[in-house]
């Protein structure tokens, strides 16, 4: 082989294993990210709102915020607004400001970086019936 071949060849190679390991750390990430939503959403439980009211659970008990999400997510059984309301330790209850669209069958992040232990229900934008599973 001559030597143009072999420099040519070994370059090729190099180019060839680099984006190789370059890849390695990429797929990673994405299984880490994959393995918390997996374990978030594997802690789901499930809720049926009955029609006439718009929050859930009305009355308590509360639902708590655990270490296995970040945030607060819902999947609904069939599309609807839905927004978060929050009980803190001083007493009272305030919602946020804005509903968020949740399409049925998929998963939605209502709030986001919420501590350990926060006590809230949920405020839907209608007093139909709602049924799903939410994981927070």
């Amino acid at each position: 082989m001559s030597i143009g071949k072999t420099v040519c060849a070994s370059l090729f190679a190099a180019a060839l294993l680099g984006g190789v390991l370059a890849a390695a750390p990429a797929a990673q990430a994405q299984t880490s990210g994959e393995t918390g939503a997996q374990s978030c959403y594997g802690s789901a439980k499930s809720y049926s709102k009955p029609a006439g009211n718009r929050w859930y659970p009305q009355g308590g008990p509360y639902l708590t915020s655990t270490s296995n999400c970040a945030d607060i997510n819902i999947k609904p059984g069939t599309s609807t607004s839905v927004a978060v309301c929050w009980l803190p330790s001083s007493g009272g209850s305030y919602c946020q400001s804005t509903f968020k669209n949740a399409p049925a069958g998929q998963w939605t992040v209502v709030a986001t970086d919420v501590k350990d232990g926060t006590h809230f229900y949920f405020d839907f934008g209608s007093t139909a019936a709602s049924s799903g599973v939410w994981a927070a």
